[in-house]
Protein backbone atom coordinates (compact mmCIF):
# COMPACT_ATOMS: atom_id res chain seq x y z
CA UNK A 1 0.00 0.00 0.00
CA UNK A 2 1.30 3.44 -1.25
CA UNK A 3 1.90 6.06 1.88
CA UNK A 4 2.46 9.10 -0.78
CA UNK A 5 0.39 10.78 2.19
CA UNK A 6 0.61 11.33 5.88
CA UNK A 7 -3.25 11.47 6.27
CA UNK A 8 -6.52 10.81 5.01
CA UNK A 9 -9.83 12.19 4.94
CA UNK A 10 -12.81 9.80 3.77
CA UNK A 11 -15.92 10.80 2.70
CA UNK A 12 -18.68 8.21 4.15
CA UNK A 13 -21.60 7.11 1.94
CA UNK A 14 -20.52 5.53 -1.31
CA UNK A 15 -16.66 5.23 0.13
CA UNK A 16 -16.48 3.61 3.35
CA UNK A 17 -20.17 2.09 3.49
CA UNK A 18 -23.15 1.65 1.93
CA UNK A 19 -26.20 3.60 3.66
CA UNK A 20 -29.10 1.53 3.39
CA UNK A 21 -31.68 4.56 2.89
CA UNK A 22 -34.27 4.59 0.78
CA UNK A 23 -33.48 8.24 -1.28
CA UNK A 24 -37.07 8.69 -2.35
CA UNK A 25 -38.70 8.13 0.80
CA UNK A 26 -36.56 10.95 2.66
CA UNK A 27 -37.01 13.25 -0.18
CA UNK A 28 -40.72 12.71 0.08
CA UNK A 29 -40.68 13.20 3.76
CA UNK A 30 -38.63 16.07 3.26
CA UNK A 31 -41.36 17.39 0.90
CA UNK A 32 -44.27 16.61 3.55
CA UNK A 33 -42.52 19.19 5.77
CA UNK A 34 -42.38 21.78 3.68
CA UNK A 35 -46.32 21.30 2.70
CA UNK A 36 -47.10 20.59 6.31
CA UNK A 37 -45.49 24.05 7.16
CA UNK A 38 -47.90 25.43 4.36
CA UNK A 39 -45.18 25.16 1.41
CA UNK A 40 -46.22 24.46 -1.87
CA UNK A 41 -42.97 22.23 -3.18
CA UNK A 42 -42.85 20.35 -7.01
CA UNK A 43 -42.27 16.74 -5.06
CA UNK A 44 -39.73 16.08 -8.05
CA UNK A 45 -37.22 18.38 -6.50
CA UNK A 46 -33.98 17.25 -5.83
CA UNK A 47 -33.08 16.23 -1.77
CA UNK A 48 -30.38 18.00 -1.47
CA UNK A 49 -31.63 21.42 -2.95
CA UNK A 50 -34.71 20.79 -0.85
CA UNK A 51 -32.46 20.45 2.65
CA UNK A 52 -30.00 23.46 1.23
CA UNK A 53 -33.18 25.91 1.09
CA UNK A 54 -34.98 24.55 4.19
CA UNK A 55 -33.67 27.88 5.92
CA UNK A 56 -34.64 30.43 3.60
CA UNK A 57 -38.77 28.60 4.36
CA UNK A 58 -38.12 28.09 8.15
CA UNK A 59 -38.23 24.37 8.03
CA UNK A 60 -34.40 23.42 8.77
CA UNK A 61 -34.67 21.78 12.01
CA UNK A 62 -37.82 19.73 10.98
CA UNK A 63 -36.46 18.83 7.59
CA UNK A 64 -32.82 17.96 9.82
CA UNK A 65 -34.95 15.92 11.69
CA UNK A 66 -36.51 14.02 9.41
CA UNK A 67 -33.18 13.11 6.97
CA UNK A 68 -31.32 12.24 9.66
CA UNK A 69 -33.82 9.57 11.00
CA UNK A 70 -33.69 7.90 7.43
CA UNK A 71 -29.71 8.27 7.76
CA UNK A 72 -29.04 6.67 11.54
CA UNK A 73 -31.93 3.56 10.55
CA UNK A 74 -29.92 3.56 6.89
CA UNK A 75 -26.51 3.45 9.35
CA UNK A 76 -27.59 0.99 11.27
CA UNK A 77 -28.22 -1.27 8.48
CA UNK A 78 -25.30 -0.27 6.05
CA UNK A 79 -22.49 -2.64 4.53
CA UNK A 80 -19.25 -1.60 4.37
CA UNK A 81 -17.30 -1.00 1.11
CA UNK A 82 -13.44 -2.39 0.43
CA UNK A 83 -12.13 0.94 1.59
CA UNK A 84 -13.12 -0.09 5.00
CA UNK A 85 -10.15 -2.62 5.21
CA UNK A 86 -7.92 0.31 4.08
CA UNK A 87 -8.82 2.39 7.28
CA UNK A 88 -8.26 -0.62 9.88
CA UNK A 89 -4.74 -1.57 8.12
CA UNK A 90 -3.12 2.07 8.71
CA UNK A 91 -1.64 3.94 11.48
CA UNK A 92 -1.74 7.20 9.70
CA UNK A 93 -4.66 9.84 10.83
CA UNK A 94 -8.10 9.32 9.75
CA UNK A 95 -10.61 11.38 9.33
CA UNK A 96 -14.07 11.20 8.05
CA UNK A 97 -15.85 14.44 6.06
CA UNK A 98 -19.67 13.50 5.17
CA UNK A 99 -22.93 14.90 4.09
CA UNK A 100 -24.83 12.53 6.17
CA UNK A 101 -25.53 13.98 9.34
CA UNK A 102 -22.59 13.14 12.16
CA UNK A 103 -25.19 10.36 14.50
CA UNK A 104 -25.60 8.20 11.16
CA UNK A 105 -21.82 8.29 10.52
CA UNK A 106 -20.68 7.98 14.21
CA UNK A 107 -23.59 4.83 13.67
CA UNK A 108 -21.88 3.45 10.77
CA UNK A 109 -18.33 3.33 11.65
CA UNK A 110 -19.37 2.07 15.52
CA UNK A 111 -21.28 -0.84 13.27
CA UNK A 112 -18.21 -1.76 10.88
CA UNK A 113 -15.48 -1.53 13.78
CA UNK A 114 -13.79 1.76 12.06
CA UNK A 115 -14.74 4.30 15.08
CA UNK A 116 -11.46 3.04 16.75
CA UNK A 117 -9.35 4.32 13.83
CA UNK A 118 -11.46 7.72 12.87
CA UNK A 119 -9.45 10.49 14.59
CA UNK A 120 -11.94 13.42 13.55
CA UNK A 121 -15.41 13.37 11.98
CA UNK A 122 -17.46 16.11 10.62
CA UNK A 123 -20.72 15.60 9.52
CA UNK A 124 -23.41 17.97 7.81
CA UNK A 125 -24.56 19.01 10.94
CA UNK A 126 -21.33 19.20 12.32
CA UNK A 127 -20.46 22.65 11.13
CA UNK A 128 -22.95 25.37 9.97
CA UNK A 129 -20.76 25.00 6.66
CA UNK A 130 -21.12 21.71 3.64
CA UNK A 131 -19.45 20.36 1.45
CA UNK A 132 -18.66 21.30 -1.46
CA UNK A 133 -17.34 24.42 0.69
CA UNK A 134 -13.94 23.59 1.83
CA UNK A 135 -14.52 24.73 6.05
CA UNK A 136 -15.55 20.87 6.58
CA UNK A 137 -12.91 19.31 5.22
CA UNK A 138 -10.14 21.63 6.74
CA UNK A 139 -11.75 20.96 9.89
CA UNK A 140 -11.08 17.59 9.85
CA UNK A 141 -7.35 17.89 8.80
CA UNK A 142 -7.34 20.99 11.82
CA UNK A 143 -8.88 18.28 14.01
CA UNK A 144 -6.21 15.62 13.08
CA UNK A 145 -3.26 17.93 13.08
CA UNK A 146 -2.29 17.37 8.90
CA UNK A 147 -1.81 19.83 5.94
CA UNK A 148 -3.49 20.29 2.67
CA UNK A 149 -0.36 19.01 0.83
CA UNK A 150 0.20 16.10 3.51
CA UNK A 151 -3.20 14.72 2.96
CA UNK A 152 -5.61 13.25 0.62
CA UNK A 153 -9.41 13.17 0.25
CA UNK A 154 -11.10 10.15 -0.70
CA UNK A 155 -14.37 10.23 -2.35
CA UNK A 156 -17.26 9.31 -4.48
CA UNK A 157 -19.35 12.79 -5.87
CA UNK A 158 -18.57 15.96 -7.53
CA UNK A 159 -19.20 17.49 -4.23
CA UNK A 160 -16.17 15.63 -2.81
CA UNK A 161 -13.39 16.53 -5.56
CA UNK A 162 -15.26 20.84 -5.30
CA UNK A 163 -14.74 20.40 -1.30
CA UNK A 164 -10.97 19.19 -2.06
CA UNK A 165 -10.40 21.84 -4.85
CA UNK A 166 -11.41 24.53 -2.72
CA UNK A 167 -9.60 24.06 0.24
CA UNK A 168 -6.43 22.93 -1.82
CA UNK A 169 -6.31 19.14 -0.68
CA UNK A 170 -5.21 16.38 -3.46
CA UNK A 171 -8.71 14.63 -4.36
CA UNK A 172 -9.03 10.56 -5.23
CA UNK A 173 -11.71 9.04 -6.21
CA UNK A 174 -12.69 6.19 -4.39
CA UNK A 175 -13.15 3.69 -7.69
CA UNK A 176 -9.44 5.00 -8.45
CA UNK A 177 -8.64 3.98 -5.15
CA UNK A 178 -9.97 0.31 -5.04
CA UNK A 179 -8.32 -0.03 -8.41
CA UNK A 180 -4.92 1.22 -7.11
CA UNK A 181 -5.15 -0.92 -4.01
CA UNK A 182 -7.37 -3.73 -4.28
Amino acid sequence: MSHEFEARVYDLDGTLVRLDVDWQEAASDVVAVYEDAGHDVDPDRDLWSLVNEAGRYAVQDEVEAVLSEHERAGAEASEALPLADEVDSTRDPIGVCSLNCEDAVEIALEKHGLDRYVNSLVGRDTLREQKPDPTPLLTALDQIGATPVSTVFIGDSATDEQAAERAGIPFQWVEDRVQQHY
